[in-house]
């Protein structure tokens, strides 16, 4: 993911809820790897395609919230 610079405060509850379920988000995935390593070592092909399907939306979701705000502090 790319950096995201703020060039001004950015207070608003919109800003303030999409940095904080950005970084939700972001720990959950840090999780979700050992999860998904895990998953590998017990050699559980089902818990496997789940935790990678499960890991694929959460980081789409967390670069949509991270480019929305970039975006919103753009403003």
């Amino acid at each position: 993911m790319r950096k995201i610079v703020m060039t001004k405060p950015c207070l608003d509850d919109n800003c303030y809820n999409m940095t904080k379920q950005l970084a939700k988000k972001l720990q959950f995935l840090s999780h979700a790897k050992g999860y998904l390593e895990d998953a590998n070592k017990c050699d559980s092909e089902g818990s496997e395609r789940v935790w990678k399907a499960i890991i694929t939306d959460e980081e789409k979701h967390a670069e949509m919230l991270r480019n929305q705000l970039a975006l919103e502090l753009k403003k």
